[in-house]
């Protein structure tokens, strides 16, 4: 157990120096000066390149071979050599010069990706990206692929996954929800409810109030404000959330909340032997995506949650006050296209993935080129949704990820999707009387169930064998089908 020891000790100073960096991003997407961008880059990328080079080490390669002849007896300590043995493999084909280049790049390439989106220009944002994008595909030819360089990136973030798996698995969904989408226009809308000029710091006390009914823990995090929502685990005892506000209407920020407050209570419930082990945060980004959906969907968007949570929503906001539960769970339920991903209905937020999916792999393949991706991008929109942006604010530039280089991270939103549909179907099967706790507001059954399944184990399990673990069997998009059909067919009176 020695060699295990050793690497414990090694892979903890890793996690040290990922704090650090962790923190130095979300004080840039928060509290950072302006003028200060171009210093936190290369602090960022000062520290990531520690972190990376410890990875790829000798050191580590040798840790880890003594580590693999003495195998430890835990679950915890085989995924600890899996994990670890994972990235070392991936991490030592890109030289530490190329990772730290990429850091940088990327760092100031969100700062550009800020003032480009609220001067919806994507002039101004354009030879970052297109900076980005050579560095991803230069990254992805160096760690190996064999089929398409996305199958390269969307590994970092879905273990297992593939363009090959992706594309008939979106190919079908998109079918099926274009088609539902249809049918559902034989039904009755829901009334809109009107738009009015909703306090922002009521709107704030409201989100504030629904993270504790979920079980967000102050104490070990904060709330503050932001561009674009984001969560994010600095430390053991430190997982933060940000949301962002509209006046002209509450909702949007409520499921900001919830949805940012799912992806924290994953991290928050961890099972503390793991902390500084790299075993903390998810099985994977699509598994922590649907922690964020079902927190934001099944439960925000359901009927209980409404009558339920509709006197508090009236303490904040009071001309709402005589608006009926079942008025806001219908308006808060329709499904018609839009143009922004974040704020689409269940029903056409997954043809945003399928676009933003088909464009990622086209980039990383050298079919498109950057220049040509706002038009691409509005000729894809009219394709998937019919809705064309009428700038780039609301088109190219709505979303912060590519210029992060998260290149494969999108299918992650469905792939969540996915998974809380399926989690939700073992939960009702599970927890006696599942609705009406959540209709008296006992949420905290509900937490404590997906923390005994889902959250403590943070990445010792690989996703599927996680799914399986947790609700029986294997990926499925059977279980989102017929959650949505049987949600909207009940809100437009099919």
């Amino acid at each position: 157990m020695a060699a295990l020891q050793e690497l414990r000790e090694y892979v903890r100073e890793i996690s040290e120096l990922g704090a650090a960096a962790a923190l130095a991003a979300w004080d840039q997407r928060t509290q950072m000066p302006e003028k200060g961008a171009e210093a936190r880059a290369k602090v960022v990328g000062r520290l990531e390149r520690l972190s990376f080079e410890r990875t790829i080490s000798s050191r580590m390669g040798e840790l880890l071979a003594a580590a693999e002849r003495e195998p430890g007896e835990s679950e915890v300590d085989r995924a600890l050599v899996r994990v670890w043995k994972r990235d070392y493999t991936r991490h030592r084909a890109i030289p530490p010069d190329l990772y730290q280049k990429f850091v940088e790049t990327t760092t100031r390439a969100e700062t550009v990706w800020e003032k480009a989106k609220a001067a919806s220009d994507f002039a101004m944002f354009r030879p970052h990206l297109a900076e980005v994008v050579g560095l991803v595909r230069e990254i992805a030819k160096l760690i190996g692929f064999k089929e398409s360089p996305y199958d390269a990136m969307v590994e970092e973030f879905e273990p297992g996954m593939t363009v090959a798996t992706l594309r008939p698995l979106l190919g079908d969904l998109r079918k099926e929800l274009v088609a539902f989408l249809k049918e559902l226009g034989r039904g009755t809308p829901p009334r809109e409810l009107p738009a009015g000029d909703f306090s922002l710091d009521a709107q704030r006390a409201f989100c504030r109030e629904a993270l504790q009914w979920i079980g967000y823990d102050f104490a070990a995090g904060r709330l503050d404000d932001s561009v674009h929502p984001f969560t994010m685990g600095i430390a053991p005892g430190d997982v933060r959330v940000t949301n962002r506000y509209q006046a002209s209407e509450p909702f949007s920020a409520l499921f900001g909340a919830l949805h940012e407050g799912g992806h924290a209570l994953y991290g928050q419930g961890n099972d503390p032997a793991l902390a500084w082990t790299g075993l903390t945060g998810g099985a994977s980004f699509g598994i922590h995506e649907s922690q964020s959906r079902f927190w934001e969907n099944q439960i925000g968007r359901s009927l209980p949650f409404w009558r339920f949570a509709q006197p508090h929503l009236a303490r904040h906001v009071p001309s709402l006050a005589q608006t009926k539960p079942e008025d806001i769970w219908r308006h808060v339920n329709r499904a018609q296209p839009s143009l922004i991903r974040v704020e689409a209905d269940e029903v056409t937020y997954n043809l945003h993935i399928c676009l933003r999916f088909e464009l990622e792999v086209e980039l990383l393949e050298g079919r498109l080129d950057v220049a040509a991706l706002p038009e691409r991008w509005n000729r894809a929109m009219v394709d998937y949704l019919g809705v064309t942006p009428p700038d780039d604010r609301r088109g190219v530039l709505q979303d912060v990820h590519w210029s992060g280089g998260m290149f494969g991270y999108f299918p992650s939103y469905t792939l969540g999707n996915l998974y809380a549909a399926q989690i939700t179907e073992a939960a009702e099967r599970e927890i006696p009387r599942f609705w009406d706790k959540v209709q008296t507001g006992q949420l905290t059954p509900i937490r404590e169930w997906l923390r005994e399944n889902v959250h403590r184990h943070g990445r010792v399990y690989l996703p599927e064998e996680l799914v399986k673990r947790v609700t029986g069997s294997g990926l499925s998009a059977e279980p989102f089908l017929r959650y949505v059909r049987a949600k909207y067919g009940e809100v437009y009176g099919l």
